[in-house]
């Protein structure tokens, strides 16, 4: 006979494949319960309260221990002497957000967050704020400092875009994971190296400043 313990485990890792397979809007309590081999419906409300009480649980973990491995790449980043470039934060972000390495290790992590980002963006907001989750929040502003001259309104914008383009694209590279029958695309080159690679990109493109045009009425673009 499983524990309660063991049951409200199993009760969140089901949850958080059926979260990542469909979409949190799209499951159920009672597809939770059953997935989860658990009493009867009641038994998701008995040990998190709501549906809602849930996803915010599993947001909780994630962001923690996040924000626990994104911490000892920023040190062990420290002890070398810090960054010299962009793309050393961005790599710590990356490689120290392997979300294979979570407590629950399944690949359905990203999958899950993209989804209660996209329908939730409250709820994620309220957790972080809960949770003081101030590691990321440096890193970006490490980011935005080694690039000064990029225009602040310009740079927030790009930070948001790379919040977003590293949970979509992980989410991709999580879908293969998940499979039995690896994709050749996702084993032919390292795809956290290409999301560094990218996301670099996606920072220290140049910068258009619409307001200045050449003779040809073309926008000037800004010199890195």
């Amino acid at each position: 006979m499983a524990s309660k313990r063991q049951t409200r485990d199993r009760i969140k890792i089901e949850a958080r494949r059926l979260f990542a397979e469909r979409g949190v809007e799209a499951v159920t309590v009672r597809e939770i319960v059953k997935a989860a081999e658990a009493k009867n419906v009641g038994s998701l409300n008995y040990y998190f309260g709501s549906k809602e009480e849930l996803i915010s649980e599993l947001l909780t973990d994630i962001f923690s221990e996040m924000s626990a491995s994104w911490l000892e790449g920023m040190s062990l980043l420290d002890r070398n002497g810090g960054p010299s470039t962009v793309r050393d934060v961005v790599e710590v972000i990356v490689r120290y957000c392997d979300l294979s390495c979570l407590s629950d290790p399944s690949p359905t992590a990203s999958r899950f967050l993209a989804s209660v980002m996209f329908t939730r963006r409250r709820m994620v907001q309220d957790v972080l704020d809960r949770m003081h989750f101030v590691v990321f929040a440096k890193l970006l502003q490490r980011i935005a400092e080694m690039r000064g001259e990029i225009p602040m309104p310009v740079m927030r914008q790009r930070l948001i875009f790379v919040a977003w383009y590293f949970v979509s694209a992980l989410s991709a590279v999580e879908v293969d994971r998940a499979n039995r029958k690896r994709n050749a695309v996702w084993l032919d080159y390292d795809p956290l190296l290409n999301l560094i690679d990218t996301a670099t990109g996606l920072i220290e493109a140049p910068v258009t400043v619409p307001e200045a045009v050449d003779g040809g009425g073309s926008p000037i673009v800004a010199s890195k």
